[in-house]
């Protein structure tokens, strides 16, 4: 099978062509109901008029799904776990997971809280005990831009999950990592775009744990450039090859907007301010962009040539990753062949045989004096 995806048209590479193209790629038809889809549907689609991808609805609200659920129980299980010192494994990794994500789905938590070979069913029964506990709530979303498809339950740390995470793992989390769930019966919820920034993140992230390759994940951190000025990628990625290789990926997602294309060149720019500013050995090996679909990334991947050539690029989306990691997931985009190829990872599959990044950690041993051999 071939490499190359997309055509592109001919006439893409010229200026004046592409400058009209990616000031406003709309798409010509609306695959939703008309009578229910916002007027400005056709400036938001992928280019190619097909749906939006699980996390790229730009029309999206929050609906807390049973928000009264643990609402008075949070407390006494958090009193009672200190008092007994009895936190499960379990409940220690899922409020590390949140603590540091924000938000995760019950698939994600799978592969990241539990074993691989984990029934569903236990993983749903771990979950539904934390909601009753108080630990986490759950919401789910709503739109215009009916598919006909179930919508995933989404979690996030309640008040006491985010009290229990500061006194077990010393974090103080910042106040959009807190969920208070309520009722929205006379106005609508937040909208959803900064929940799906996080939650295809962590689609990425989840099936990285999956193969256990993530040594270190940062949300959005603050990194510091040789002239004393700090970078903020969407994500920075640690990740092992094989015993003494760790590669560094930056990760930015782009979610839809009417100002996409402003804050797309705004990206870009700072991403290429950030790596010409940076040591060699600091920099990193990739830079994943995130977007809602295969037609948008010719466009976002002239940006990218234009606005950090130096930086190296893979393009990936929320349908490629939700179906897991393989030679189908990252594209890279060729604009002299106006085409997009597949791009894989080499060592981001199943089959790759380097040390693993459990194996790494548990060459760490600890070694610590014995109070005995203290002298007065």
């Amino acid at each position: 099978m071939s490499d190359n995806l997309l055509q592109i048209d001919p006439n893409f590479n010229d200026p004046s062509s592409f400058k009209k193209m990616a000031d406003l790629p709309m798409a010509t038809s609306n695959p939703y109901d008309p009578t229910t889809s916002p007027n400005d549907i056709l400036e938001l689609l992928p280019p190619d008029g097909s749906m939006f991808g699980l996390y790229s609805d730009p029309y999206a609200t929050m609906v807390y799904y049973q928000p009264k659920q643990g609402n008075h129980t949070g407390k006494y299980w958090l009193n009672n776990r200190l008092e007994e010192h009895s936190f499960t494994e379990n409940e220690i990794a899922l409020i590390d997971f949140l603590s540091i994500h924000r938000v995760a789905t019950r698939n994600q938590i799978h592969r990241v809280v539990f074993k691989e070979d984990d029934r569903t069913d236990k993983v749903r029964d771990f979950i539904q005990k934390c909601r009753k506990r108080g630990i986490i709530t759950a919401f789910s979303w709503i739109t215009p831009c009916i598919d006909g498809k179930k919508k995933p339950l989404i979690y996030g740390l309640t008040r006491v999950g985010c009290e229990a995470a500061q006194l077990l793992l010393h974090r103080e989390l910042p106040k959009e990592y807190m969920f208070q769930p309520v009722e929205f019966t006379r106005t609508r919820g937040p909208q959803m775009a900064g929940f799906f920034y996080d939650l295809v993140n962590n689609e990425l992230y989840s099936e990285l744990k999956r193969i256990d390759r993530v040594i270190s994940w940062e949300r959005k951190p603050s990194l510091r450039l040789n002239d004393g000025t700090t970078h903020r990628p969407g994500a920075s990625v640690e990740l092992i090859k094989d015993r003494g290789e760790f590669l560094t990926f930056w990760i930015d997602t782009i979610r839809l907007s009417h100002d996409w294309y402003e804050y797309t060149i705004k990206v870009f720019k700072k991403t290429q301010l950030a790596f010409e500013k940076l040591p060699l050995n600091s920099q990193p090996k990739r830079v994943i962009v995130i977007v809602d679909s295969d037609s948008r990334i010719p466009y976002i991947g002239k940006l990218a040539e234009e606005y950090m050539p130096s930086v190296p690029t893979r393009f990936t989306t929320d349908e490629r990753l939700l179906m897991g990691l393989s030679r189908e997931t990252f594209l890279l985009f060729e604009s002299q062949q106006n085409q997009l190829k597949r791009s894989p990872i080499s060592f981001l599959t199943d089959e790759h045989e380097g040390m693993t990044a459990t194996e790494y950690f548990e060459s760490q041993s600890l070694n610590i004096e014995d109070e005995d051999d203290f002298e007065d």
